[in-house]
């Protein structure tokens, strides 16, 4: 490593030197505009492929380069534009790879796989482009087309961390069989791998097997300390336990990585509930209402919290719309279970809340934290795989 360095430096001060005596070679300036980019110097880079773009300002890859730049920098509308713009004058496969991952990390999932399909048709040689095209087809919950391309990619790059995000695929299709299957395989290959674990977690509390699944989902955090999933999954090991202390310590990492994630405020909002803290309840299922106003659980939970808060006429009014959103939602259940036991008895408030999780309401038929682990699981894909990839790869040129 320190010798690739030394030769990196080297060639930077051999181009540097060229530069002097040359000044107005574009070519010289986008070669090390390139070297700085490699080797992480970003505004020496841009400053290289702005000086080409005033000697040349048709140059089309000093364009792209500066995209890639901007990439690096997590700048994605502004490479987004400079793809664009290289791309008006001709069909490169690894600008339309590159203008891919600009969308993608703006979440704008089909255009991102309108822009990995066509480079791929246009003939580039790179698995990682099959792997985007997997991943947006994921997040645009087209599991099945995802798992058909998975195949695909597997062939290119087949090993443990391509099986592992395909037996999670699989799990997101519904084959927990096949995804458990394969996820046991990927574990004896690689013990720590964050998807097959989040697979084998989730299995484990389907089986209420909270200690083991709390040992998959450590594994997964601790893999990848951005994982939505992996926090979610620890969290719901708590809940099961009571423990909602640590349990919002979890859901709350969770949300510094997807804070736009309605069904994680929702949950959070139940937590509170359990925590015997009503006021915070009702502004984590506002926020979850604020994200996703047809969110009819959300309006279910604003109502238990709003009874609890001695709100009654509002909180019947937001039972009714729960109701209208989604008459076999768990939360306008509890709700309303609450406010029948409620009504002129408000000191019974916070006894209600005691051992939440573990209560069935009137015509239910299971407790609330079954519903919640069955919520977690079938929230949509785009939530559920956000933020899986933050590292972006490396650039192509």
């Amino acid at each position: 490593m320190t010798s690739d360095v030394n030769e990196l430096k080297s060639k930077i001060q051999k181009y540097e030197s060229y530069i002097q005596h040359d000044p107005e070679n574009t070519l010289l300036w986008i070669s090390i505009g390139d070297l700085y980019h490699a080797s992480g110097q970003l505004d020496k880079a841009t400053a290289c492929f702005e000086k080409t773009l005033l000697i040349d300002g048709e140059n089309t890859i000093a364009r792209a380069r500066l995209g890639n730049v901007l990439l690096s920098q997590h700048q994605f509308s502004e490479a987004e534009k400079l793809y664009i713009s290289a791309l008006s004058d001709e069909q490169d496969p690894t600008l339309q790879h590159n203008l891919g991952l600009s969308l993608f990390y703006q979440k704008k999932w089909s255009e991102a796989l309108h822009a990995f399909e066509s480079s791929s048709a246009n003939g580039i040689a790179d698995p990682q482009n099959t792997e985007y095209l997997v991943y947006a087809l994921h997040h645009m919950d087209k599991t099945e087309e995802a798992l058909a391309l998975g195949q695909q990619w597997l062939d290119l790059a087949p090993g443990p961390r391509t099986e592992g995000y395909i037996s999670m695929l699989e799990m997101d299709h519904g084959d927990m069989g096949a995804a458990t299957e394969r996820a046991n395989r990927v574990i004896e290959e690689d013990p720590e791998n964050a998807d097959a674990n989040t697979v084998l977690g989730t299995f484990k509390m389907e089986q209420q097997e909270v200690a083991k699944a709390r040992a998959h989902f450590e594994r997964v955090v601790g893999r990848e300390s951005d994982s939505p999933r992996g926090w979610q999954g620890l969290g719901l090991t708590y809940m099961y336990e009571q423990n909602f202390d640590r349990a919002m310590e979890c859901f709350l990492r969770a949300q510094s990585f997807m804070p736009d994630n309605a069904t994680n405020s929702l949950i959070m909002g139940w937590l509170e509930l359990a925590r015997t803290k009503p006021v915070e309840a009702e502004m984590y299922f506002r926020r979850s209402i604020e994200l996703d106003r047809n969110f009819g659980e959300a309006h279910g939970g604003l109502a238990a919290a709003l009874i609890l808060q001695n709100k009654k006429e509002e909180a019947k009014e937001e039972i009714k719309r729960s109701q209208g959103l989604d008459p076999e939602g768990f939360g306008a259940v509890y709700a309303a279970s609450i406010l029948m036991q409620l009504e002129g008895r408000g000191a019974l408030g916070t006894k209600l809340m005691a051992r939440l999780f573990e209560r069935t309401p009137p015509h239910g038929d299971k407790p609330l934290i079954d519903y919640i682990q069955v919520f977690l699981k079938q929230q949509s894909a785009a939530e559920k795989a956000a933020n899986r990839k933050n590292a972006l790869p490396k650039k192509k040129r």
